[in-house]
């Protein structure tokens, strides 16, 4: 599937459709984050004293899916403003599996086409089991499309595009660490800002 010859990537109606359906479904998985809570609280209410210690360990499991499900709904926002700045890249090759079980993206550097920048994506428990490792594993991810500037941060998703997510080197987004300001164009440097990366 070819990638739409857009600006940006959100300027595609297939897209802002798929960004949509992204926001949809990690709003949908939130308040269904809330629910069981209120379900566990309502249960250990109505239970016997002596059966709470079954219920104890599933807070644990609530509270974890609870934090996901928070940081994935505030990054819906982050995922809009990347797609409205870069444009689609198709990237054959791009996925595979890095030693620590999770996804890997390699993308060519921009201002150096001999040079290849990694992402990762995956670094809690049972991500191993994603969708990612999952068709990468089985051989089924041949092409991903790429909004973004691999240097900082950017959108994966399969194409069409369908199953968005943000990817990001983490001195673009953590505070505690340096950012990066070598190799980086003033051009480039200002799209990654615009897109929400810190830059120096």
């Amino acid at each position: 599937m070819d990638v739409p010859l857009t600006k940006t990537a959100y300027e595609d109606p297939a897209t802002r459709r798929a960004w949509r359906r992204t926001a949809t479904f990690r709003l949908s998985a939130f308040v269904f984050s809330l629910a069981s809570f209120v379900a566990w609280l309502h249960a250990v209410l109505l239970t016997p004293v002596w059966t709470l210690w079954i219920l104890f360990p599933a807070l644990f499991v609530l509270i974890y899916l609870a934090m996901l499900s928070t940081a994935r709904v505030m990054g819906i926002r982050s995922l809009r403003r990347v797609l409205k700045i870069y444009p689609w890249q198709s990237v054959p090759g791009a996925a595979s599996i890095a030693k620590n079980g999770t996804t890997r993206f390699s993308f060519t550097d921009p201002e150096r086409p001999d040079r290849t920048v990694s992402l990762g994506y995956g670094s809690f428990p049972g991500s191993g089991r994603t969708f990612w490792v999952r068709k990468v594993r089985s051989g089924e991810v041949g092409e991903v499309w790429f909004a973004g500037d691999p240097r900082f941060l950017g959108v994966v998703a399969v194409p069409g595009p369908r199953r968005l997510f943000g990817v990001a080197q983490r001195t673009a987004v953590d505070d505690r660490m340096s950012a990066r300001t070598r190799g980086v164009s003033p051009e480039a440097r200002e799209r990654a800002k615009a897109a929400g990366a810190r830059v120096g």
